[in-house]
C-alpha cells in the first residue's frame, strides 16, 4: 500500500472544531498545554485500498481543533438523538453511528451536557444493533460517562477509552470496512455543520479548513468501495459523495500546489453556497431528516 504524509488534520469529528467556537477549556486544561502536540498529521491512504486504514483523532486533538475555530455553539443543527430508531439496513446505522459520534463530540466540547449523554445513548444503541457492543461491555463506559458529566477532563478521558475501544474492536475482528462508513457518516455530519457556518460567517480560516476536508473525500470514497456486501443503497451513496468531489473539483483555481491542498479563495459564495446543498442534502439522505 501506498502511504502519502499530508497535513490534513481531520479524520472523524476532527472536522467539527471548524464549526465550532472556543469551548470555554480553563486555563489549567492539559489540552490547552499540549495544543501543539495534539494537532498532527496523519496519513492518508493512496492508490488501491487492499487493507484500508485511517486515523480516528483523540478528544484532545479534537479540542485543539474546536479552541482556535473562533465560531459559537449552533443549537439544534445536529440530528435529533430520537431518530436513532429510523434506521435499518446496517449501512444506515453505521453511516448514523458515525453520525451521532461526531455530534456527540461537538456536544461535550460546547458544553452541552445532557444532549452529549442523548448522543452517547444514541451511539450505544447503535454499537449494540451492528455488532459493536463490546465497546460499551467490557466496563461501565457509559455510567462513568454520566457520573463525570460536568467534569470536562474526565469526559475528554472516557472518550478517549471509548475511542480505543473502538479501535481495538474494529481490529480484532477485521472490521475496516466497518470504521470506512462510520468515518464517512462523521465526516458528513461535520462538513454540514462547517459549511452552514461558512455560508453565515464568511470567515476565512474557516472555510480554509473546510477546503482541507475535501483532501479527504477520495479516500472516503474508496473505503466505501471496498465494502464487502455492496449493493444499490451502498453504491447510490458512493456516487454522492463523488458528485460533491467533482464539483468541488471543478471549481477554477481550487486545485493547489500538490494533491491534498485546495485553494479556498477561488471559491466564490454561490461555489460555498451549492457546496452547502450538496452536503445537506446527503446528510438529510443518511439521518432521514
Amino acid at each position: 500500500m501506498n502511504k502519502k504524509a499530508s497535513s490534513v488534520l481531520a479524520i472523524l469529528v476532527c472536522v467539527f472544531a471548524v464549526s465550532c467556537g472556543d469551548s470555554n477549556v480553563p486555563d489549567a486544561n492539559p489540552v490547552e498545554d499540549n495544543e501543539e502536540a495534539v494537532v498532527q498529521e496523519v496519513e492518508v491512504i493512496e492508490g488501491k485500498i487492499d487493507q484500508p486504514e485511517f486515523v480516528i483523532p483523540s478528544a484532545l486533538q479534537i479540542s485543539a481543533m474546536f479552541k482556535n475555530s473562533g465560531l459559537s455553539y449552533l443549537d439544534g443543527i445536529t440530528n435529533n438523538p430520537d431518530k436513532v430508531s429510523d434506521y435499518n439496513s446496517k449501512f444506515e446505522k453505521l453511516l448514523n453511528f458515525g453520525v451521532y459520534s461526531g455530534d456527540l463530540f461537538y456536544c461535550i466540547l460546547n458544553d452541552q451536557s445532557q444532549m452529549s449523554i442523548q448522543y452517547l445513548k444514541a451511539v450505544r444503541q447503535l454499537a449494540d444493533e451492528t455488532g459493536m457492543s463490546g465497546i460499551f461491555n467490557t466496563g461501565p463506559l457509559f455510567e462513568r460517562f454520566e457520573a463525570n458529566i460536568g467534569n470536562k477532563d474526565s469526559v475528554f478521558t472516557i472518550m478517549l477509552e471509548f475511542q480505543e475501544k473502538t479501535d481495538m474492536l474494529i481490529a480484532e475482528n477485521n472490521e475496516e470496512h466497518t470504521a470506512m462508513v462510520i468515518f464517512a457518516g462523521a465526516w458528513i455530519e461535520g462538513m454540514f455543520i462547517g459549511l452552514d457556518a461558512a455560508n453565515n460567517s464568511g470567515n476565512d480560516n474557516l472555510k480554509a479548513r473546510l477546503a482541507e476536508q475535501m483532501g479527504i473525500v477520495e479516500n472516503l470514497i474508496k473505503g466505501l468501495q471496498f465494502q464487502p456486501n455492496r449493493n444499490e443503497e451502498t453504491i447510490a451513496i458512493e456516487g454522492k459523495y463523488q458528485a460533491i468531489l467533482d464539483y468541488f473539483l471543478s471549481i477554477k483555481g481550487v486545485k493547489g500546489a500538490d494533491k491534498y491542498s485546495y485553494d479556498e479563495t477561488a471559491l466564490a459564495d454561490a461555489d460555498w453556497k451549492k457546496l452547502y446543498e450538496m452536503v445537506r442534502d446527503l446528510r438529510s439522505e443518511i439521518t432521514k431528516s
